[in-house]
Formats: structure tokens, sequence, C-alpha cells
């Protein structure tokens, strides 16, 4: 998959319609287009087809995005700009990773299946939720700061940044969605419960802390509220596709998040790990 390019003058996707919305970052319609190019792209890699509601999702991540810049104070363009382009290091690791790297490792089988799980619970969901979150409340004008997620421990997990969804939903934020866009944003909802049986923040943990035993086809699982259960490797693989058609619309949004902050405020100049 073509990812970014860390040039000199800055990181850009070698895309057109990362370019398109880069030169008018207001511009909602280029917007959705790169959204949708990334979540496709992402799900190609994955060999899992696209849903429809999800176009509804990227509208709504569209139009918080499109908020989001008129809100910005210049404190808040400092702050974000250091997080993305030095803060990542410490902060987030897999920030400017290609998907590509997180869907497919090295394997096959049930226990490639927990680690694509893994990865992407932790490497694209976490993050983005609280990214997602935070502009959520910045575009309704709420005055908040955007914090770091360590990428190195699992103590935070997902509930805090589940929690600033549901509570962003729960309070009608942002105030201007339609009735397409929070079909949308329920829909993104849905795609983050993986398990009938247990939440997905135990699963990240579970998998994190590698409380988990491999026998044959099956996997026990000992999730700290819901407790311990044995899975079949078609269970897991409902697991994995719930994970990557989720990571695909983060992914996505990730993108447009990325464009829009270039757009409004310059390129990034992304200090590369030693």
């Amino acid at each position: 998959m073509r990812w970014f390019k860390f040039k000199p003058e800055g990181a850009a996707l070698p895309w057109k319609e990362w370019e398109q919305l880069v030169r008018d970052p207001e511009d909602m319609t280029a917007s959705i287009a790169l959204g949708m190019k990334a979540y496709r792209d992402c799900l190609r890699a994955a060999k899992i087809a696209p849903d429809k509601e999800a176009a509804g999702t990227i509208t709504a991540f569209a139009h918080i995005l499109h908020h989001t810049l008129d809100e910005m104070s210049e404190e808040r363009w400092q702050l974000l700009r250091w997080d993305l382009q030095e803060g990542w290091r410490q902060e987030e690791l897999g920030l400017w990773d290609a998907p590509d790297t997180l869907m497919r490792p090295a394997g096959d089988g049930i226990l490639s299946d927990l680690l694509i799980v893994r990865n992407c619970l932790d490497r694209v969901v976490r993050p983005e939720i609280y990214r997602l979150a935070w502009c959520a409340f910045v575009s309704s004008g709420r005055d908040t700061r955007l914090r770091p997620v360590d990428s190195r421990t699992s103590k935070s997990g997902l509930i805090c940044p589940l929690m600033l969804l549901e509570r962003s939903r729960r309070e009608e934020l942002p105030p201007f969605l339609d009735d397409e866009e929070k079909e949308g944003m329920e829909f993104l909802m849905t795609s983050l419960r993986l398990s009938d049986w247990a939440s997905t923040d135990e699963m990240l943990s579970v998998l994190s802390e590698q409380k988990y035993v491999l026998r044959a086809n099956k996997v026990y699982m000992d999730y700290y509220v819901s407790g311990g259960r044995w899975s079949d490797r078609g269970e897991v693989a409902k697991w994995k596709e719930g994970c990557l058609k989720a990571c695909a619309l983060l992914m996505a949004f990730r993108v447009m998040f990325l464009a829009s902050v270039t757009g409004e405020s310059g390129l990034l100049r992304v200090s590369q790990s030693d």
C-alpha cells in the first residue's frame, strides 16, 4: 500500500485526494473523498468488502473536522503540531505506520488473528477514538486538551476513550450532525463491539497482557469482568474481521485529520525514530 512520504518539506500521502484536501481543508467533499479512499484501501489490503453504512460515518468525520478547524486556538495548534511531529515517538509509536503492516502480520492461524486484533486495537482504534472524541468536544466549542496516548503500555486500555465517545453521544455532541451522520456514528460504535461475551476493552487487556491459552484451534481468554471462556477459530475470525472494519474507519479518520491539520497549519516535518 502506498503510504506517507517523509520529505524535508513535510509528510504527505502520494494521493490526489490528499492534495485536494490540503489545498482547501474546509472542503468537506474533498475530506469525504480522502476518507473513502483510505477506508477502501485499508479494507482492500485486508481483503474485506466495504460496508455501505461507512459513508455516513466518514461524512460525520468530515463535518466534525470542518468545525474543529474553526475552533482551534494558536495554543492548540502549537501543542497539536508538536505531538504529531515530535511527541508521537514517545507517546504513539504507530501513528505514521502504514495500515497493511498492522493488518497482515507474519503467519497464519488463530494466533495470527489474535495479533491482528491486538495491533489494530492498540495502534489505531485506541488513539483515534481519543482524537475523534477530542474533535467532537472541540468542534462543539468545549475547551479541552488532546492528551497523548502512550502506546507502549496497556494501562489506559480502551475504557477511557470509549467512555469519552459514549459521553459525546449521550450529550449529543457535536450538535450539528444530521440524521445520516448520527447513524454513521452509531455504526462506528456498533463496529467497536467485537464480542457478544466480553467488552472490547477486556479483549485488548487480555491480548496485551497475554492472559490467554492456545490449544489446537481454540483459545481460552481470561477476561477481567466477563470471566474466562474458550473461543474457537471461527469466533476469533469474526473478531478479526470486525476489528479490521473498525480499524479501516478510524484509519480513514486519521488520514482526514492529518490532511486537515496540514492544510490549515502547514506541512508536518515529522522527526523519525532513531
